[in-house]
């Protein structure tokens, strides 16, 4: 086609020449070419800011996810920890609870002292029995006054003095026989830890019950048995005073003395044990100790490698990839 050629202009619609149409023509294309660019310009601005923003809000969920995670470990390691602690301080407090009350039994006689002069005889009393009535008398130092109960009611009374005593004195047996008419009990039990010459372990003395203190306890059993049995018979005082004589000729006789030695014995022997279980205890608990220990040591070995794991930045941690911009409008613009 010729210059002079006419055709019409693609704005207006006016006959213009070929040349002149086709500067029309290029000066079209130019413009769309730079409408095209600002759009492409303006679409990589939006689609930075919008990967920027999306960039932030990931940095912000998983520092806030970390904390979480490092929240819950934590927590859940302390509770582990306290619920062991606690164990093992119930343990031990209950241990040391035995403990005091073996150290008030555990005897340590020596010479021609008596066994067991000092056993705390009001508390191995009280929990040998609970359901009777046991108080220290007024006005008298190492006296006390044991209500035998039977179903509630009184089925007599043992008065008992435990005074410490270097040496034998039979103004010891007058006092608690005194005593014992004052309070109408029924036995008189003198705990001492010295006795008459060329007696030991177990006498009676004008009607006085003297025995060692680490035979007191077996010797009490004795006696209330036959207080509620006799409760329970409804004897009559007659028929009581023959009771308690024939009971004080067997406490005694050489076969009685011979048992409680063998009771008393026995619950050395018990004692024994106790010590030796309290030794074995010593041992568990200074082992459980360094397993304590260790736990904490491993715990936090974890932490630290946990929170290595949690904050280390690896490949899914890196901003997305580029993506082609028409591909990356259409997922923006799209949601």
């Amino acid at each position: 086609m010729s210059a002079s050629a006419v055709e019409h202009c693609p704005w207006c619609g006016s006959p213009i020449t070929h040349a002149k149409f086709l500067k029309v023509q290029a000066a079209i294309r130019e413009d769309e070419r730079k409408k095209l660019a600002e759009i492409e310009r303006a679409e990589k601005a939006k689609i930075a800011q919008q990967l920027e923003l999306l960039k932030k809000s990931f940095d912000e969920q998983r520092r806030k996810d970390l904390a979480d995670a490092r929240r819950i470990y934590e927590k859940d390691r302390q509770n582990a920890l306290l619920k062991k602690e606690a164990e093992f301080a119930r343990e031990r407090e209950a241990m040391q609870k035995r403990i005091a009350e073996m150290s008030r039994r555990v005897k340590k006689a020596g010479g021609e002292i008596g066994e067991g002069a000092e056993l705390d005889l009001y508390e191995e009393l009280r929990g040998a029995f609970p359901d009777d009535n046991l108080v220290r008398v007024k006005g008298k130092p190492g006296v006390l006054l044991l209500d035998v109960r039977y179903k509630g009611k009184s089925a007599g009374k043992i008065i008992i003095d435990s005074t410490p005593r270097a040496a034998w004195q039979h103004a010891f047996v007058t006092k608690l026989r005194q005593a014992q008419t004052e309070i109408a009990a029924d036995h008189a039990v003198l705990s001492t830890p010295v006795f008459p010459a060329g007696k030991r372990e177990l006498v009676i003395e004008s009607g006085v019950i003297v025995v060692a203190p680490a035979r007191v306890r077996p010797m009490i059993e004795v006696l209330r048995k036959a207080l509620i049995a006799m409760h329970v018979a409804k004897l009559s005082d007659a028929e009581r005073a023959d009771k308690l004589g024939r009971l004080f000729r067997f406490i005694t006789s050489p076969s009685f003395k011979r048992k409680l030695g063998e009771a008393s014995d026995l619950a050395s022997e018990a004692l024994e044990i106790d010590v030796q279980e309290k030794r074995a205890h010593d041992t568990v608990w200074k082992k459980r100790g360094t397993v304590l220990t260790r736990i904490r040591h491993i715990l936090r070995d974890i932490d630290t490698d946990v929170s290595a794991i949690i904050e280390a930045k690896d490949e899914s941690d890196e901003p997305p990839a580029p993506v082609p911009l028409r591909a990356a409008a259409y997922r923006v613009t799209s949601k």
